[in-house]
């Protein structure tokens, strides 16, 4: 699938479920909210962002931007994604919203101290995962930080989904990412490093998401407590990445 193939599905995809993507955030799906606060607090951790250029690529509805700003309200922040649905539920202000890829766009800054990717190498082609690797090494101040988070290729998780994905075509669910029919790459933590390598250097990995699919869904509560004890070792050992749905790195420039 080409890349301008892929940008239109998934801006459709995501202009079509934007209306209730934010309460997946919300306490009423209990994988959902932790699968998305982990992923947040992980992404932040350490990270001192008050007064802080801030750019988020693929910003969706602008969670990070609530969970970043209820500690950090002065922080300067700015959101992109392909999909006009997503921004419109954000409540980035409207001025800090950009429609579109990120190095497409000539922002108001044109450095930041931190640039955030999560959840959206997913849905790039190799060809647009270099191209916004690329754009986020020279858009980097000295001494910032990309966080960037990627489908674990080696990942049971993963694995267990690919499986039910032609199960969930055939059941038409089209408003699901599994039954969507958007092609999805995954990566392993070496090919991680190999993408990485000619733009930013990996200061710390961490393992996202222990669940299986689907019993993350079908015994939310079990699953939970196990995820939440795993996701307190510190580091990320190969018994823990094979655990792990997703990987999420923090690098910086050379």
């Amino acid at each position: 699938m080409s890349s301008p193939v892929q940008h239109e599905q998934a801006a459709a995809f995501f202009d079509g479920v934007s209306a209730t993507y934010r309460d997946k955030y919300g306490k009423r799906s209990p994988f959902h909210h932790y699968f998305f606060h982990e992923r947040m607090e992980k992404a932040t951790a350490g990270l001192d962002l008050a007064g802080k250029d801030v750019l988020d690529i693929g910003s969706g509805t602008g969670n990070l931007y609530d969970h970043i700003r209820g500690s950090h309200p002065d922080v300067r922040f700015f959101a992109t994604d392909v999909s006009a649905g997503m921004l419109a539920q954000s409540n980035v202000p409207v001025e800090r919203r950009f429609v579109g890829h990120a190095y497409d766009h000539r922002f108001p800054v044109q450095r930041f101290d931190a640039i955030f990717m999560l959840g959206v190498t997913t849905y790039l082609s190799p060809t647009e995962l270099e191209r916004n690797l690329a754009f986020i090494a020279r858009s980097l101040k000295p001494g910032g930080y990309a966080v960037i988070t990627f489908s674990n290729k080696h990942g049971l998780d993963t694995w267990m989904r690919l499986l039910a994905e032609p199960f969930l075509r055939l059941l038409g669910r089209h408003d699901k990412v599994l039954g969507s029919g958007l092609r999805r790459y995954t990566h392993s933590l070496g090919g991680i490093r190999k993408a990485l390598h000619p733009h930013l250097r990996i200061v710390r990995t961490d393992g996202l998401n222990h669940t299986v699919f689907p019993w993350g869904l079908l015994l939310p509560g079990a699953s939970l407590r196990m995820a939440r004890r795993l996701s307190a070792v510190k580091g990320t050992p190969a018994w823990l990445r094979f655990l792990s749905s997703d990987l999420l790195v923090r690098a910086t420039v050379h």
